[in-house]
C-alpha cells in the first residue's frame, strides 16, 4: 500500500514538471498573462497594513459548468490553492473562511485587496463535463490592476493534482519567490491517493458552505 502511494505522488510531481516544462502530454497550457485591465486598490483605503512578503487572496473559483452539481469541484479546487500556497514560507495567504466569503458574489479585485488588506487576488473560473476540465485562472496586482499572470488547463480530471501543483509553481515564480524542495515535497505528500474519495469530501464542503 505505502508502495502504492509513493508511485502515486510521483506519477502526479513528474506530471506536474512536464507541465512546467510546457510539455502536452496530458494538458495543453496557453496563456500569456495579458488581460482587460481591473479598477486599481488604494493602500490608504486598505482595512489592514500591507504584509512584508507577497500578500495573496485566492477567491472562489467560479463554476461555469452546465452541471451546477460541479460546484463542489471548483470550491475543492479553490481550496487546495490556498491550502498549497498557504505552505509557501515566502508568501502570506489569506485564510479560506475569510475569502469564501466572496462566493457567488460580484466583487471587484480592489475591494477585495482593501477589505482583506492584499496585493494579489487569484481568480478563476472551472468547467467540468465528465472526465474533462478546463480551468482558468488570473493573478492580479490590485494596486496596479496588471495582470501578473494567467493560464488556461484543458485535460482529464484524474490530472488535476498536477495542475494544481502547477499553479503554485507558476504563482510562486511570478511574484519572484523561492519554492524550496522541502515546501514542493511537503506540498506533494499532502495530495490524497484516491480522486474518487477526494471529490466525495468536496462535495460535502460544498454543501457546508452553501449551508
Amino acid at each position: 500500500r505505502k508502495s502504492h502511494i509513493e508511485w502515486r505522488r510521483l506519477t502526479v510531481a513528474a506530471t506536474a514538471l512536464i507541465l512546467i516544462a510546457g510539455g502536452v502530454a496530458l494538458w495543453k497550457v496557453v496563456g500569456d498573462g495579458s488581460g482587460p485591465p481591473v479598477e486599481v486598490a488604494s493602500r490608504e483605503r486598505m482595512a489592514l497594513p500591507l504584509p512584508d512578503k507577497p500578500s495573496v487572496a485566492v477567491l472562489p473559483f467560479t463554476n461555469i459548468s452546465s452541471d451546477a452539481g460541479q460546484e463542489h469541484f471548483a470550491d475543492g479546487m479553490t481550496d487546495d490553492l490556498i491550502t498549497d500556497l498557504s505552505k509557501v514560507s515566502g508568501l502570506f495567504v489569506i485564510a479560506r473562511n475569510s475569502t469564501f466569503v466572496y462566493r457567488g458574489k460580484p466583487v471587484k479585485i480592489s475591494q477585495v485587496a482593501e477589505e482583506l488588506g492584499v496585493r494579489y487576488v487569484l481568480e478563476g473560473s472551472v468547467r467540468r463535463a465528465g472526465e474533462q476540465v478546463r480551468v482558468n485562472a488570473q493573478l492580479i496586482d490590485a494596486l496596479t490592476g496588471g495582470h501578473v499572470w494567467a493560464d488556461r488547463f484543458d485535460g482529464n480530471v484524474a490530472d488535476i493534482f498536477a495542475v494544481q501543483d502547477v499553479f503554485v509553481a507558476k504563482i510562486v515564480e511570478a511574484l519572484k519567490v523561492n519554492l524550496t524542495t522541502t515546501t514542493k515535497t511537503e506540498i506533494a505528500r499532502a495530495k490524497p491517493d484516491n480522486i474518487a474519495a477526494k471529490e466525495a469530501f468536496d462535495e460535502g464542503w460544498s454543501l457546508y458552505l452553501r449551508y
